[in-house]
């Protein structure tokens, strides 16, 4: 007798014939009958007879207890972080000096970028000062200068006499971006140059603050009548109008001093033609050797008409035959 037989006699599904033959070898072998009684007892507990079986006491309280004690921690970050680093310290090394390498390479080209840029843009300032001046010429035939009793009137105030005549509207063209951005902001205050030249004498602080600019003027000359004036509106000769500020008075009488705009390297001119020429020195020409003093080498108006002198804009006008 084979298990399905005797599983099936077990849970009584065999026909007639059959369990009776099963019965007789059931009575003629012990061990038979024995299996079949353990098969029907095994049945037995497997069925749903109804009745409720009560846990064991304290069932439950051991199960969250052991729930509790064996819950695995949340995963953090630092479980996915590999337990050892895949890099050594010299590979760090030699990233961190190829990073320093290309910083290196890259800061001299990038300064020579900046830099070439702010000298674009202070030659692109004078330039617009050009035009203003060209405007004002064309109107007074002379360049800016200061009623003929105003001659101690500092020589920054061209800007003032440009934009009394609405030739400059704009005074962040006065600054030099070449060594940094000025404060303007008491610039955009200048009413006039009657307000400016007052505020001079009653507040010379707050002057200074207004005049902060980065360019100075040429005044003028002593003419051939022996009068001093402004540049004419034709000079005989390209003559410096307007470049970067002179070096402070302790280093006015160095020749070999620069302007400080561009940190001694040299200065930015603009010619009564309207162009914008680089001198690395303070030499102009043959008649003029110094941009910011006269041939008598005095921070005054030149001596005649092709000495040219650039003053520092808190330097009076020293012309008292203005226009």
């Amino acid at each position: 007798m084979n298990a399905d037989e005797l599983l099936d006699f077990a849970l009584g599904q065999l026909d007639d014939p059959r369990r009776r033959a099963v019965e007789e070898v059931c009575r003629a072998d012990p061990e038979v009958a024995a299996r079949i009684q353990r098969a029907r007892h095994a049945i037995d507990g497997l069925l749903d007879d109804g009745h409720d079986v009560a846990p064991p006491p304290g069932l439950a309280s051991r199960t969250v207890s052991f729930v509790a004690q064996n819950r695995a921690a949340a995963p953090s970050i630092l479980d996915y972080a590999p337990m050892r680093v895949p890099f050594r310290w010299a590979d760090f090394a030699v990233a961190a000096s190829i990073f320093v390498a290309g910083v290196l390479t890259l800061m001299p080209a990038v300064q020579r970028s900046r830099e070439r840029m702010n000298q674009a843009g202070c030659v692109f300032n004078l330039q617009q000062l050009g035009n203003s001046l060209g405007q004002y010429v064309s109107t007074h035939q002379a360049y800016p200068s200061p009623p003929d009793d105003r001659g101690d009137a500092q020589s920054g105030l061209f800007a003032a006499l440009l934009q009394d005549g609405g030739f400059l509207r704009d005074v962040s063209l006065l600054d030099c971006p070449y060594n940094g951005r000025c404060d303007l902001q008491h610039a955009r205050r200048m009413e006039s140059f009657e307000q400016a030249d007052a505020l001079s004498k009653q507040d010379p602080a707050q002057f200074q603050k207004m005049v902060c600019w980065d360019y100075g003027y040429n005044p003028g000359y002593r003419h051939a009548s022996g009068r001093l004036g402004p540049v004419s509106a034709r000079p005989a000769s390209m003559i410096p109008i307007v470049a970067d500020q002179p070096p402070n008075a302790a280093h006015l009488g160095d020749v070999g001093r620069n302007s400080p705009n561009h940190f001694g390297a040299g200065q930015n001119v603009l010619y009564s033609d309207g162009a914008v020429r680089w001198l690395p020195t303070r030499h102009v020409g043959p008649d003029d050797i110094d941009v910011y003093l006269n041939n008598a080498r005095k921070v005054e108006p030149g001596v005649h008409e092709r000495d040219s002198v650039i003053l520092p804009r808190d330097h009076p006008f020293g012309i008292s035959q203005g226009r």
